[in-house]
């Protein structure tokens, strides 16, 4: 494998010409993202329909429906997604790695892995919070908007405040594979790369920087997508030839589409990160040349 051959050219950017970038790796490896997006997330919008499908049912609280799945898709967005980060590792210097061998790996990786993502980050307590969500109807509307608007936001900013700060643990964990723990300081350990990749200086504001562009751009686009998603069923007279309302799944398809495109950001934000602070283009040529030479004999 040539090191210094990716199929993205290794070279900083700025965030403008990351997003574009994001857009141009998303169709070029469409279909592979969509079904590893739909991989991911299916489990999660099948609990997110058991837990709070009664909001979009019902008529009073129909409203309610909006946000609660807003801050669950948010909480949930970046587990949800180690799929689409795993294969897009891959595919850097293997082209179209298989949809099944990503999966397998991903569901091999340790219990660190799952915990980090699913309780450290607050995807099961929300999970949790949003059961007790659903029992606060019979205890009368003051319990019900303490969940709506107390308990349930701060759990996702509390899990939100970590992936803004750490957001690359995925890649670190799944990417480079580093030990989790190692007594020897010359062992790059997961403790260690993380401070190293998060912490350097002036890395810390870059990288809560690039956290809270995205936010508010990913906002703005499952807000548009939406939108056009509204506009389209118009136009076909989708809703007009049934019965049911069609809205509360537009919603939720809009916001996964979303995350899948903040996802591949993300990606080309952690390669961006990785040649700035470390010359990484650097390092794969010289690996390159190490291999060739190796190769070679002599």
């Amino acid at each position: 494998m040539d090191f210094s051959k990716t199929f993205i050219s290794i070279r900083t950017r700025t965030a403008l010409q990351i997003y574009d970038l994001a857009i141009l790796v998303c169709v070029e490896y469409f279909k592979p993202l969509l079904a590893l997006l739909a991989i991911g997330a299916f489990p999660f919008i099948l609990l997110d329909c058991l837990l709070i499908g009664w909001l979009a049912t019902d008529y009073k609280d129909f409203r309610y429906f909006y946000w609660v799945m807003f801050l669950l898709v948010v909480s949930q967005a970046q587990f949800a997604t180690v799929f689409m980060t795993h294969y897009l590792g891959q595919a850097m210097f293997f082209g179209r790695p298989k949809i099944s061998t990503t999966v397998k790996d991903v569901l091999r990786a340790g219990f660190y892995f799952h915990w980090l993502h699913g309780g450290v980050r607050m995807v099961v307590p929300v999970l949790i919070c949003c059961f007790f969500l659903s029992r606060s109807m019979a205890l009368g509307a003051f319990d019900r908007y303490l969940y709506l608007f107390l308990y349930l936001p701060g759990l996702v900013v509390c899990g939100l405040s970590f992936r803004m700060f750490r957001p690359f643990v995925s890649e670190i964990l799944l990417l480079e594979k580093t030990p989790l723990k190692s007594n020897n300081e010359n062992v790059v350990c997961f403790h260690r790369r993380s401070i190293s990749l998060h912490y350097r200086q002036g890395a810390v504001e870059g990288i809560f920087g690039q956290g809270f562009a995205s936010f508010l751009l990913g906002l703005f686009l499952g807000l548009g997508v939406y939108a056009g998603l509204l506009q389209l069923d118009k136009i076909l007279n989708i809703q007009a030839n049934s019965e049911w309302s069609y809205a509360a799944w537009y919603w939720l398809v809009a916001l996964w589409l979303t995350v899948g495109f903040l996802c591949v950001a993300r990606f080309l934000f952690y390669i961006d990160t990785r040649i700035r602070q470390e010359g990484w283009g650097v390092e794969l040529r010289m690996r390159s040349e190490s291999q060739r030479i190796s190769e070679m004999g002599i």
